[in-house]
């Protein structure tokens, strides 16, 4: 089961707030209460009328509901503190509109604006100018924030801070979705606001600023259609449909201005409506309830929402729990995988290492038996074994004795390499069985090479490689090291 969403609803004169609790599809709507602001007794110096109107609402919550979490709450403003602009744009992509949006109605707002929040949404009509739209509103970004503090001052969690018309004209879409064409006019207490749909996509939002219980603003949606009709070259009718408190005294007042409106249309577009459309459009069907309307509403609802970037309640680590969550779960597992993986390797490893050593000690044992092996490598012990059967003795023992021999040897060796006449001085010389490493300076560069090839051309050397060759501490010799195979 879905958590309720309070929905609170401000204008000129007060607030409206409704609990919807959303069991399954079914929805109930409860009315918690209505704030009208002259009324208020008490408002603090750094309260504003909206906070103190907040404070009402918060009282009338149930405190079962505010007990374990932070209500979420569904904010709808008046029209008239958003801008609302359709353009053309070359490009599809949401994330570039984002981006190039704000620069394209820089120029199309009224007056010079600070910081916007905007939003906006995508459509097409299949018209004779048939062209991708975009749809945008926009609020200024002080005013949301103003809003936006409050509510989280009061202990609620905005999910959704949208246009107010906007959201009942969606709403009414939503249970509708068979109508295509008509103006929706919302009367919220304070101002008018005209939205056109078409072909089942809200096209324009209008707001005006008159009495909604005086009339219907017949000028107002004549000069709508008949803009539309004039820049899409098309000429379907439209209903219309009142969304507002209105008393059957009101109701029946504004059913003349809707036929008025009927016949305007059939004289200009030559489609009449028929006898049963026009009396159902006149009659109960025109006027929308307010309640059924707010008991569709949800934050997924197809509207702008100004909850987005900093003012959106949700960070981007409870937006993507899930997500995140399975990402670290696969990470986790990848990393046991891989740790498995690794012991795996080196146990088997370990098993070659223990047939090898296995081997080695039977062919040590059979090679020689009268010998015992001990906590010793057999591999050492049998190369010792061979070097005692080959060299009738210890194989180190004359170790000293070949080095100091072939050290003379190889020194005069060296000697007769190099000729006197090149300069270059040995500093220090080391000496293993099978490698030397030689040491020392020359005059430059060339005469190491040519040293290299000296040594290079004696039998006694098998192999000769310069290690190293950089300038001397004072700059005038080369020092290198030669790396010697014998």
């Amino acid at each position: 089961m879905a958590d309720p969403i309070l929905i609170i609803r401000e204008n000129c004169m007060g607030i409206d707030a409704w609990m919807v609790d959303r069991h399954g599809k079914s929805q109930s709507v409860q009315d918690l209460a209505r704030v009208v602001y002259e009324d208020l007794e008490t408002v603090g110096e750094d309260q504003s009328l909206f906070d103190a109107g907040l404070a009402a609402v918060v009282q009338a919550i149930d405190p079962a509901i505010q007990k374990d979490n932070t209500v979420q709450v569904m904010l709808l403003l008046p029209a008239g503190q958003f801008y609302f602009r359709s353009i053309s744009l070359p490009f599809t992509s949401r994330s570039k509109i984002r981006q190039v949006l704000p620069l394209e109605l820089n120029a199309r707002f009224p007056k010079e604006l600070g910081p916007v929040v905007t939003d906006f949404f995508r459509y097409e009509l299949h018209t004779q100018q048939s062209a991708p739209l975009v749809f945008s509103g926009s609020i200024e970004e002080e005013i949301l924030k103003s809003y936006h503090a409050s509510l989280m001052a009061a202990g609620l969690k905005p999910v959704a801070i949208v246009p107010g018309a906007l959201a009942m004209a969606a709403s009414f879409l939503k249970q509708n979705k068979e109508k295509k064409n008509f103006v929706f006019l919302d009367m919220d207490g304070c101002q008018m606001a005209l939205i056109l749909v078409v072909q089942g996509e809200i096209v324009q939002v209008r707001t005006l600023a008159e009495n909604p219980a005086s009339s219907l603003p017949e000028q107002a949606i004549r000069q709508m259609l008949l803009g539309f009709w004039q820049r899409f070259g098309i000429t379907d009718p439209f209903h219309v449909y009142i969304c507002g408190d209105l008393d059957t005294s009101v109701q029946k007042g504004m059913q003349k201005t809707l036929a008025d409106i009927f016949k305007f249309q059939s004289d200009f577009t030559g489609q009449g409506v028929s006898e049963k459309e026009l009396s159902e459009s006149m009659t109960g069907p025109a006027f929308v309830d307010v309640s059924e309307r707010i008991a569709l509403m949800s934050p997924d609802l197809g509207m702008l929402n100004m909850c987005q970037g900093e003012y959106n309640s949700d960070s981007f680590v409870r937006t993507y729990a899930g997500y995140i969550a399975s990402c670290c779960a696969m990470a986790l597992l990848s990393f046991i995988l891989f740790i498995v993986n690794i012991h795996m390797d080196i146990s088997r490893l370990e098993k070659q290492v223990d047939l090898q050593n296995q081997a080695m000690t039977a062919i040590y044992k059979k090679t020689f038996p009268n010998k015992s092996i001990g906590n010793i490598d057999p591999l050492l012990l049998m190369q010792a074994s061979v070097g005692e059967q080959t060299r009738g003795g210890s194989a180190n023992a004359d170790a000293e004795n070949l080095d100091r021999v072939r050290a003379g040897s190889i020194l005069l060796e060296l000697s007769l390499c190099v000729p006197k006449t090149v300069d270059v001085q040995v500093s220090r010389l080391m000496l293993d069985k099978t490698r030397m490493i030689l040491s020392g300076s020359a005059d430059n560069y060339n005469t190491i090479d040519q040293v290299k090839g000296f040594i290079e051309k004696s039998p006694f050397f098998k192999k000769v490689n310069i290690g190293s060759a950089v300038a001397g501490k004072g700059g005038k010799r080369v020092d290198f090291k030669f790396i010697i195979e014998i």
